[in-house]
C-alpha cells in the first residue's frame, strides 16, 4: 500500500524501481537514465505529488500543459507515451492505473527520499553535481549581464504536418469552422520560407487518431506537428495551437487565443499564429499570400461563418453535399455582396454540379457558375481561385479553347502553383509533353498532395501510360476517383479480374450512383458477363429518365458492348447538352478505333477542337 508523500520540499523520490529527481527533472532506475519529454516528466510528477489519491484529467491536463487547452485524446496519448518509455504494458500496469470516469493515479509504492542524498549509482553523481555547478555558473552570469540571456539556438526543421482542428465546441457543431481554421493556417503557412507543409488529404486520415505525434510524424515524414483546437461559444472563439518537435515530443511554442467571435479577430490570429511558428522554427515569415494592408475578405462573422460551411461541403463532391455548398454560400454572398471569395466558391459547386460528381443539367448550372466567378473577379481579379475557375468554364462549358488558355497562363501569372487545370487543358489538346512536364513539377512541389496525384493519374491514363497512372492512383486511395482511374487501367492491361473487383467494391462505397453503375457495366461487356453488364445498363438508363445523368457517361457503356450506333448517338445528345466530357472526345479510348469515322469527325467540328 502507497505511503502518503509529502508536498512540501520533498523534490526525491523511489517510485517502485525508479528514482525521480523533480527539481532536475530526471529519471534512473537502476543508475541508467531514462529519459522523458518535458510533457511526460510533468505527468509523472503531478501523479508523484496527488500520491495516493486520484487526479481528475482537468486537474491533470492543468498541470501538466497550464493553460493550455487539449483534449482527452491528448492526455490519454501523453499518459500512452509515459507508460511506453517507462516500459509499462497499459493491460498490466506497474506504475499507474485509470480510474474509470474520474482520470488517473499512481499504484505502485513511493517513498520520499531525504532531500540531502544523492540518488543514482556513484558512477551517476559527478554529472549531476557537475550540473548543478554549471547551473550556479550560468545564473550568476546571467545576473552579471543584467538579466539579458542569449537565445538558445532554435531546433533545425524544414517540414510540418498540421492536424486537423479538433471542435471542442458545446455540441460539436462547428467542424465546418475548424476545418476552415484548419486550411487557412496551411495557405499562411505556405509563406514560409523553406518549409515543407504537408497537405490537407495527407493528414485527415489522423482525424482524431490515438496514434502517438511522433508516430504521426514519422508516416508523413515531418519534423514537427500542430496540434490544435476551436471553441464557440456565446460569441466567443477560443482557439489553442500547439506546436510540437516531433522528434523529441518538446513543445517548441503553445498559445491560447480566446476573443470575441469576429472577422478581424480570426485573421489576426491566423497570422499572428504564422508569425510565431515561423519564429518557433527560426524560419522568415514571407507574407505572400495576404500581404500587409490587404483587405479582409468580409467583415461579417455570418458571412465568413456561411462560407466555411459552404466551402466545407463544395469539395466534398457528392450531389447532397454540393446542393448544402449552394444554400449556404448563396447566404454568405447575400450578407455581403463583396466577398469575392465566397462568389468564387459558390461557382465552383455551381460548376461541380454540372459534371459527374452533381448530376445536373449543364445549361441549368453552368451560367450560374459563370456568373458568380464573374462577380467574384470584378471585386477582385487577382483572386488566382476564381480566375481558374472562369478558366475551367470556358474550356468545360463554353468550348472557347483560345480565351480558356489566356486565362489559364493569367492564372499562373498570379499563383505559379495553380496548374491543375491547365494540365487538364493542354491534355485534351494532345498537348501531352507539355502537361506531362507541369503535373511532374506540381507534384514534386507538393509530393502528398492527394488531389495533384489523381489529377496526374487521369494525364497518364490518357496517354495510355497504364503502370503510371496505376502508381498515382495508389497515391491518392481515399479520393473519390481513384476507384475509376484504377479499374480503367487495369482493363487495358488486360487485368480483369482486378478491374472487376475495383469497380464493384467502387459501387458499393458510393451507393449506387449512375457513373460507377456504368463503369461497372463496361467492365462486365469487356470481360463476356453481358447478362450482368445489361442489367447494370438497363437501371443506369432509368434513372436518366427520372433526372439528368450525362450521356457521354451512357455512350461509353454503348461502345463497351459494341453498339457504336447507339453510342455515337448518346454522344449527340451529350453536344447538345453541352456535357463537360465531350471535352475527352481526343483522348478517350472507347473512341480510338472510329477517329476516321465521319461521326467522330463531326462531334470533334461541334466541340471546336
Amino acid at each position: 500500500m502507497n505511503e502518503s508523500v509529502s508536498r512540501a520540499e520533498n523534490t526525491l523520490y523511489q517510485v517502485l524501481d525508479l528514482e525521480v529527481d523533480l527539481a532536475r527533472q530526471t529519471v534512473r532506475r537502476d543508475g541508467e537514465a531514462i529519459v522523458l519529454p518535458e510533457l511526460s516528466f510533468r505527468l509523472l510528477a503531478a501523479l508523484i505529488r496527488n500520491v495516493p489519491e486520484t487526479i481528475g484529467k482537468d486537474e491533470l491536463v492543468r498541470e501538466v500543459w497550464g493553460e493550455v487547452v487539449v483534449s482527452d485524446e491528448t492526455l490519454s496519448q501523453r499518459v500512452r507515451l509515459l507508460r511506453q518509455a517507462l516500459g509499462e504494458d497499459a493491460q498490466d500496469p506497474r506504475y499507474l492505473s485509470s480510474v474509470r470516469g474520474r482520470g488517473y493515479r499512481l499504484i505502485c509504492a513511493v517513498k520520499p527520499i531525504a532531500s540531502t542524498e544523492i540518488v543514482g549509482s556513484p558512477r551517476g553523481r559527478w554529472p549531476v553535481l557537475l550540473a548543478v555547478v554549471l547551473a550556479l555558473a550560468v545564473a550568476a552570469l546571467w545576473s552579471m549581464l543584467g538579466g539579458k540571456q542569449e537565445a538558445l539556438p532554435e531546433p533545425s526543421i524544414d517540414s510540418i504536418a498540421v492536424l486537423p482542428f479538433a471542435d471542442l465546441s458545446p455540441g460539436r457543431d462547428h467542424a465546418y469552422f475548424a476545418d476552415g481554421m484548419q486550411e487557412e493556417l496551411l495557405t499562411r503557412l505556405a509563406g514560409l520560407d523553406n518549409l515543407q507543409v504537408a497537405s490537407r488529404t495527407s493528414v485527415e486520415q489522423y482525424r482524431g487518431t490515438e496514434m502517438a505525434l511522433p508516430e504521426i510524424a514519422r508516416q508523413l515524414g515531418v519534423g514537427a506537428v500542430i496540434e490544435s483546437s476551436i471553441r464557440i461559444a456565446e460569441n466567443r472563439v477560443r482557439i489553442t495551437v500547439q506546436l510540437i518537435d516531433a522528434q523529441s515530443d518538446r513543445h517548441l511554442w503553445a498559445e491560447v487565443y480566446d476573443r470575441e467571435l469576429s472577422v478581424q479577430n480570426i485573421f489576426s490570429i491566423q497570422q499572428e499564429v504564422a508569425e510565431r511558428i515561423g519564429q518557433a522554427l527560426a524560419l522568415e515569415y514571407e507574407a505572400i499570400k495576404r500581404p500587409a494592408g490587404a483587405q479582409l475578405p468580409t467583415i461579417s462573422i455570418d458571412a465568413y461563418d456561411a462560407y466555411l460551411i459552404g466551402r466545407y461541403h463544395t469539395f466534398a463532391q457528392t450531389p447532397e453535399d454540393l446542393a448544402r455548398a449552394i444554400t449556404f454560400l448563396e447566404q454568405a454572398v447575400a450578407i455581403d455582396p463583396e466577398f469575392a471569395e465566397a462568389w468564387a466558391t459558390l461557382g465552383w459547386a455551381y460548376s461541380f454540379v454540372g459534371t459527374l460528381y452533381g448530376e445536373q443539367p449543364p445549361r441549368e448550372v453552368y451560367p450560374k457558375a459563370k456568373e458568380a466567378v464573374t462577380r467574384a473577379l470584378s471585386i477582385d481579379n487577382q483572386l488566382a481561385n476564381a480566375r481558374t475557375l472562369y478558366a475551367d468554364i470556358l474550356a468545360w462549358y463554353d468550348w472557347d479553347f483560345a480565351a480558356a488558355e489566356r486565362e489559364y497562363l493569367k492564372t499562373m501569372a498570379l499563383d505559379p502553383n495553380n496548374v491543375l487545370g491547365y494540365v487538364l487543358f493542354l491534355s485534351i489538346q494532345l498537348r501531352h509533353e507539355e502537361a506531362i512536364a507541369l503535373i511532374e513539377q506540381r507534384i514534386a512541389a507538393n509530393p502528398d498532395d492527394a488531389y495533384a496525384h489523381i489529377n496526374a493519374a487521369w494525364t497518364f491514363m490518357r496517354t495510355r501510360q497504364y503502370e503510371r497512372a496505376i502508381l498515382e492512383a495508389s497515391l491518392a486511395p481515399e479520393h473519390t476517383d481513384a476507384g475509376p482511374v484504377l479499374g480503367f487501367a487495369y482493363l487495358a492491361l488486360g487485368e480483369h479480374d482486378k478491374a472487376v473487383q475495383v469497380f464493384e467494391t467502387s459501387l458499393r462505397l458510393q451507393g449506387g450512383r449512375p457513373r460507377f453503375m456504368a463503369n461497372l457495366a463496361i467492365a462486365y461487356f469487356v470481360v463476356g458477363r453481358e447478362g450482368e453488364a445489361q442489367q447494370l445498363l438497363d437501371e443506369v438508363l432509368a434513372v436518366a429518365a427520372r433526372q439528368y445523368v450525362s450521356p457521354d457517361l451512357i455512350a461509353d457503356v454503348y461502345f463497351a458492348a459494341g453498339d457504336a450506333g447507339k453510342g455515337f448517338a448518346a454522344l449527340e445528345q451529350a453536344v447538345e447538352a453541352r456535357s463537360r466530357g465531350m471535352i475527352f472526345l481526343q483522348t478517350n479510348s472507347s473512341l480510338d478505333e472510329y477517329r476516321q469515322d465521319p461521326r467522330y469527325l463531326a462531334l470533334i467540328e461541334a466541340v471546336g477542337f
